[in-house]
């Protein structure tokens, strides 16, 4: 596959670099949000060798083109004059779009770049069972205990892992956001709760874990972009 050659045509037949306001990929596919999806030649590119598909989803134009998709990335961008955004461009900036688009749009710019995190964490956590089972491995052993921290760490600190993934997409600082998600996961705070519920500034504020959860974060990041 001639790598720079087919990022030249799947720039032109896009609608050429003028139509592109932000372009990143996933494990297999370009993501572009497009100023115009109508611009885009979709018949012409799911014909182009290298390309597995064209289809739209969230908003965004998305060309499938399996595992060497980073490369053609790189291609792609530098084939572009001036560097697309890969992170939400300001408020200001964006699109009026349909809510529910917005709204899956969001959900995967948030997801998909941890995906390989997750995917590698719960690889090793099927491992470790399936050497479990064929007593192959003991549930006392100290590497068990390793390998279990590997495969645990990816879901345990999933809002710091959240918290980057969100700031980017919200264009927001990564490092204030994975900052927020520390604080949340502190060891104080989770002593603070041992004792039930307590209280922020005279707001109750209900005992729970921060590890492994969603929500909370996404809603610090909302609040600090």
């Amino acid at each position: 596959m001639d790598k720079q050659q087919l990022s030249k045509d799947i720039l032109k037949l896009v609608g050429g670099e003028e139509n592109i306001d932000q372009v990143t990929h996933c494990m297999t596919r370009l993501r572009f949000n497009l100023n115009d999806n109508n611009q885009a030649d979709k018949i012409t590119l799911k014909n182009i060798p290298g390309v597995m598909g064209v289809t739209e989803n969230g908003g965004q134009f998305q060309v499938i083109i399996g595992n060497e998709v980073s490369e053609v990335y790189k291609a792609l961008v530098d084939n572009m004059s001036n560097k697309p955004s890969t992170e939400s461009a300001p408020k200001s900036e964006k699109k009026q779009r349909n809510p529910i688009s917005a709204l899956f749009d969001f959900i995967s710019g948030m997801f998909t770049p941890i995906l390989p995190a997750i995917a590698g964490a719960g690889m090793i956590k099927g491992i470790i069972s399936i050497l479990v089972a064929v007593g192959w491995m003991s549930q006392t052993s100290s590497t068990y205990t390793i390998l279990a921290a590997f495969g645990d760490g990816a879901f345990y600190f999933l809002p710091i892992l959240l918290a980057v993934s969100a700031s980017k997409k919200m264009g927001s600082n990564v490092y204030v956001g994975a900052a927020l998600a520390a604080g949340l996961m502190h060891p104080t705070i989770g002593a603070l709760f041992q004792g039930g519920n307590t209280s922020f500034a005279g707001i109750t504020v209900i005992a729970t874990s921060y590890a492994s959860s969603v929500i909370p974060i996404i809603i610090a990041i909302w609040i600090a972009a």
